[in-house]
């Protein structure tokens, strides 16, 4: 099967792949070059559709040139595929991202909603337990809990798409299943249909034969490529090494401070602070086929769906680079996707009084976390607490003049109005009225002059 095919499972060599890695990962590229792997290391790549289920609960899905998928553990699977990568049979195999991106998720059925928990982009390595474990009668990774997508999951059109008749006109034209979409869990679905006769976006997985790991646990000659590795896996989970040292501050705080917030808004706050540091995913405007095929989406809502009144904003997760990263990122209390379920309080509220109460937590935080004796003062939880800007916003006026109005993210984000000519009609505004907006918390980094 041709490399350049963009279909089902290639199998591959070094030698035949080794160009396209050095453009995305060079300094892997290097280490390998150094141990020149013959034939003996064969290399799967994997082009997955949008939408496509890269590997669910139970373990990896692969790609047939029909669209179908299988797994290892299927009488029928390709005797070649399951002789070099039975050794992840189930769970997955050491892979690498070389195209497009992958979305890890918790998927809440019962809630409507996912939880995007880490977004994959080209030149990164999952799984890192490959490399990392050491055999133990112990496990502690549990199962059934996270899912990864071929391009972003947790994606939604900005503006309101609940228009029945207009839903029904997609429905015709594009010969799509999915029904009326009853809230922003439901878009993907839809998006997936309008995508499926796609054959240019594909995301690409490299997948590493079971020698290539076996050879990073045995042989010393691999020493240095499985350092690196582990630098990498490091790196990875240095947030996650030290979050229960955050935590017992952002505790104490509360305790010195004497502040008794809502759990829910508290747990927010914490999230918010996570977000930033870019250790959770946060959503801002999509600008290209990266996380999924934009054009192709914008062009039929604006087309056979009729979208006139807005503009056709696309949203999606990313991590948010605190070091380089100008514009802000999102979060939203009308699509909560914390890491940690506190019930919300049984208290009459309303999301404007929500907004008013995490920004005074969030304040508190702040102020404690920058003072120069403070317990985290010298890490970059302290650093974002000193240095980045967290401002609330809704479409209603706020008496109190702590939340801001959502029309003012049009003028402070460009991203907003970056709507290619095509998909922008003369009519169309930013959909300020969003269900997103209605509780919208913008994170961004404050800027030195010059920036």
């Amino acid at each position: 099967m041709d490399i350049e095919n963009n279909q089902g499972l290639v199998k591959v060599y070094w030698s035949d792949i080794r160009d396209r890695v050095l453009n995305i990962e060079p300094v892997f590229a290097k280490h390998v070059d150094n141990l020149s792997p013959d034939k003996s290391f064969p290399l799967y790549l994997a082009y997955y559709p949008y939408g496509a289920i890269e590997s669910d609960t139970q373990s990896s899905l692969f790609p047939k040139s029909d669209g179908s998928f299988y797994r290892l553990t299927d009488k029928d699977s390709p005797k070649d595929i399951y002789k070099h990568l039975c050794y992840s049979i189930n769970s997955a195999p050491l892979a690498m991202l070389l195209d497009k991106q992958l979305e890890l998720f918790i998927d809440l059925k019962s809630e409507k909603i996912t939880i995007p928990w880490l977004v994959y982009t080209p030149g990164m390595f999952f799984p890192y337990s490959s490399i990392l474990s050491i055999k133990h009668n112990r496990t502690y990774a549990p199962n059934g809990i996270l899912s990864s997508t071929a391009g972003a999951r947790s994606v939604f059109m900005l503006p309101n798409i609940g228009c029945a008749n207009n839903h029904s006109t997609l429905q015709r034209d594009l010969n799509i299943k999915s029904p009326l979409p009853k809230s922003l869990y439901d878009h993907w679905h839809i998006f997936k249909e309008i995508t499926k006769s796609d054959a240019s976006w594909r995301c690409c997985v490299m997948y590493f034969a079971e020698k290539w790991v076996t050879k990073l646990h045995s042989d010393s000659s691999w020493m240095t490529l499985k350092n690196y590795l582990h630098e990498l896996a490091w790196k990875h989970y240095e947030y996650e090494r030290n979050r229960v040292y955050y935590d017992m501050t952002f505790s104490m705080i509360q305790n010195n401070r004497n502040l008794r917030p809502n759990p829910y808004l508290a747990d927010t706050a914490r999230h918010l602070f996570a977000t930033a540091i870019g250790a959770a995913p946060g959503y801002i405007p999509a600008l290209n086929d990266d996380a999924l095929p934009l054009s192709q989406i914008q062009s039929a809502y604006t087309g056979p769906y009729g979208l006139k009144k807005y503009l056709p904003t696309v949203m999606h997760p990313y991590h948010f680079v605190f070091e380089k990263d100008i514009l802000p990122i999102y979060y939203s209390l009308q699509n909560p996707s914390t890491h940690i379920f506190s019930p919300k309080s049984r208290e009459v509220t309303n999301t404007l009084y929500e907004l008013r109460e995490l920004e005074n937590i969030m304040r508190v935080f702040s102020e404690e976390l920058s003072k120069n004796n403070a317990k985290c003062s010298d890490t970059i939880l302290g650093e974002i607490a000193k240095n980045t800007e967290f401002r609330y916003y809704h479409c209603k006026p706020d008496r109190y003049g702590v939340v801001r109005m959502t029309d003012e993210l049009f003028k402070l984000d460009r991203r907003f109005s970056t709507i290619h000519k095509q998909f922008k009609k003369a009519s169309a505004v930013f959909s300020s009225d969003a269900p997103f907006l209605r509780g919208c918390v913008s994170i961004s980094r404050k800027l030195s002059q010059g920036e």
